[in-house]
């Protein structure tokens, strides 16, 4: 928008907007209200009087119908671009967390990420704070309004364990009990296979499998959130989820670490 494009547009508009709220005679007032100096806005009167949006009527300064006709126009024009980008960028302004502690309503809270989850504790600073809209004991759901900040995260880890294919001679020589020692020294939160040879090797070492739909996008999301993914993978799909996080990565200030292990 030209508005926010243009400083001296937009000095122009609070000009209006000051005149058509409050009642100015002298430049001096208008200039601490605005916080410009008197020059700065002599020389924006001078202009605008030319241009026919403001005038001087028995020693006070008004806007004109022009002036009040550009000013209700911009406004509108200002909040629609606003409105129109909220929704594109879709702000939340309110979330659930889980209460880290005890919270009454109205108490102030801030929010963490743990394990994979919102948690919110009241009084404690964060870089993201909130208000409890409701009253909520220790462990429950609580619903918190008036969202300021973002939360800050930490990434988890992915480590992309290759899985041979089942036609391949490697697949005849892999060392199931090799694996099983080797995959239980990894420091894992959530493992995912969407491979049915994933899945029975995950029963076979002693593993549960978290995510088996959706793989790519929801081993991202967990390690977004902090949490380190195992991901048991065949090895004709590595390259795949190696290009999955390396595009994550190109949009993200905390990059997601990872790394692929196989028994070769």
């Amino acid at each position: 928008m030209k508005i926010l494009r243009d400083v001296r547009e937009a000095t122009k508009l609070l000009i209006l907007r000051e005149l058509t709220t409050h009642r100015h005679s002298r430049l001096r007032t208008l200039a601490e209200k605005l916080d410009i100096t008197i020059q700065g806005v002599s020389e924006y009167m001078k202009l605008m009087t030319k241009d026919g949006l403001v005038r001087n009527v028995d020693g006070e300064w008004r806007a004109t119908r022009k002036g009040v006709e550009l000013l209700q126009a911009d406004f509108i024009a200002l909040r629609d671009f606003v409105e129109s980008s909220i929704k594109g960028m879709d702000i939340v302004d309110t979330c659930k967390a889980i209460a880290g502690e005890n919270v009454r309503e109205g108490e102030g809270v801030g929010l963490f990420m743990e394990t994979g989850d919102l948690v919110a504790y009241p009084g404690r600073d964060s870089s993201s704070k909130g208000t409890a809209a409701h009253s909520a004991s220790k462990g429950e759901v609580l619903a918190v309004r008036e969202l300021e900040g973002i939360v800050r995260l930490h990434p988890g880890k992915i480590t992309i364990f290759r899985i041979p294919s089942a036609r391949g001679t490697h697949a005849r020589r892999f060392d199931v009990r090799k694996a099983g020692k080797l995959l239980k020294r990894i420091e894992v939160d959530v493992v995912a296979t969407s491979d049915l040879a994933g899945r029975v090797l995950a029963r076979k070492v002693g593993l549960d499998v978290d995510i088996s739909f959706s793989v790519l996008p929801a081993a991202l999301e967990a390690a977004q959130r902090g949490l380190n993914v195992l991901v048991l993978c065949p090895e004709d799909r590595v390259a795949e989820f190696i290009g999955g996080i390396e595009e994550s990565n190109a949009a993200l200030e905390d990059k997601i670490a990872y790394e692929t292990l196989s028994l070769r």
